[in-house]
């Protein structure tokens, strides 16, 4: 929850609080966020038969295809008898590569939905296998799927936090870092080509930006001070982040190459964890120059300062969900509140300035991030001490457990 502790920081450093003027939402989607869950598509029926062929191949590719398609939120799965969909193919492989051939047919007509072939090199099983499930979530719900997206996260052991990759299902886990330090809040750029993220390798708080494809690392800001907390525009040309250069943390914009350096908020209290709107024109924020920690809004470009939350009284870590142009979902502002002492996820509704609940069940619960279908977020359930990794569907309210990771997994950011 790094936004708790740089808001901790941030009022650590500050001098006496002090109230913003509150304004009215300068960004329509902001009213837009009540609206969020209401397009609650029903699940499809759905018959997965399996694959004929190479039974070792065949059996893992119908295990994931069926986890892919439960996790899309779109389907529930059944007896093939009776279902509305039904899929049938057959796998071919060895050590060289995969072939799967999959039939999507409508029972009642008879109609061939979707039939097509995927192949891939020796170890591309589950990403072969990814892409047929987000075909056919296309295909059949004509919405984007998630299964062939990637989730970075903070990966604790040794002593140490690194920054990894995943799967989206939990799978295939990469480390990125090895410096034997603590690297904390990723964050994608829209490409999906590089992260950024806060480093302490050189002992105070660095923004840094790895490259997923060559590796290397750029050092994006290191002025005196704190530097956290960085997030790419959705164009991504700039980057939010909080400094505390000129002795307080502040919210700033830069390019994404560095420089070109504009700050934003000029308060006694702190800010940090910015997130941006869908269209890039505001920035969402922590402060907590009020008192406790809320969310509030402000134009990219600077100016007057909106508060955005009302209840709980402590609300962190705000983020923005993008939906496709073409999505029945509306844009959502996913937060972190804490009430009774116990952290809890909710989706802020514009209606009444409070935050309704979407992730309570007695355990800490932080670290919300939006897939890019603007439906399930990724967030951090913390049990006994032991942080992991889970997903939620805010229309069906379902949470799943991914698989546990030695050592513990917490601040995940869903990659586009």
């Amino acid at each position: 929850m790094y936004s708790v502790i740089s808001t901790r920081l941030a009022r650590a450093t500050a001098g006496a609080l002090r109230m913003l003027t509150a304004g009215m939402l300068v960004w329509c989607g902001i009213g837009s966020a009540n609206a969020q869950v209401e397009v609650a598509k029903g699940r499809r029926s759905f018959g997965v038969s399996g694959f004929g062929g190479d039974a070792a191949i065949a059996g893992q590719v119908t295990d994931v295809l069926k986890n892919d398609l439960r996790l899309s939120g779109y389907f529930l799965l059944g007896p093939v008898s009776s279902a509305e969909f039904v899929q049938s193919g057959t796998v071919r492989g060895d050590r060289s590569g995969v072939v799967i051939e999959c039939v999507v047919m409508q029972q009642a007509t008879k109609m061939v939905v979707l039939s097509k072939s995927y192949q891939g090199g020796g170890q591309d099983l589950r990403r072969v296998v990814h892409k047929l499930s987000d075909d056919i979530v296309q295909t059949i719900a004509k919405e984007r799927g998630i299964a062939q997206t990637k989730v970075a996260f903070v990966w604790a052991h040794n002593g140490t936090k690194e920054l990894a990759v995943m799967d989206y299902d939990g799978y295939n886990v990469k480390q990125l870092t090895y410096d034997r330090s603590i690297s904390v809040r990723p964050r994608w750029s829209p490409d999906g080509r590089k992260i950024v993220y806060t480093s302490y390798k050189n002992l105070f708080p660095d923004v840094l930006e790895v490259d997923l494809y060559t590796g290397q690392r750029l050092r994006l800001a290191s002025y005196p001070g704190l530097n956290s907390g960085a997030a790419f525009s959705p164009d991504g040309l700039s980057i939010a982040l909080t400094l505390s250069r000129t002795g307080n943390p502040e919210l700033y914009t830069m390019d994404a190459q560095g420089g070109n350096l504009h700050q934003l908020t000029h308060t006694r209290g702190g800010e940090s964890s910015p997130t941006w709107s869908p269209d890039g024109r505001m920035i969402t924020y922590v402060s907590d120059d009020s008192g406790a920690p809320q969310i509030w809004t402000m134009s990219k470009d600077g100016g007057a300062a909106s508060r955005v939350t009302v209840s709980p009284s402590y609300n962190t870590e705000p983020d923005w969900s993008r939906p496709p142009a073409n999505s029945d979902m509306k844009p959502m502002l996913a937060v972190t509140s804490r009430v009774g002492g116990k952290f809890q996820i909710g989706v802020y509704e514009s209606s009444s300035g409070a935050v309704r609940p979407v992730a309570v069940d007695g355990a800490d619960n932080a670290d919300p991030s939006w897939a890019p279908d603007g439906r399930h977020l990724v967030f951090t359930k913390t049990q006994h001490w032991r942080p992991q990794l889970y997903l939620l569907d805010v229309v069906s309210g379902e949470q799943v457990q991914l698989p546990g990771i030695e050592g513990g997994a917490s601040e995940p950011a869903w990659g586009p």
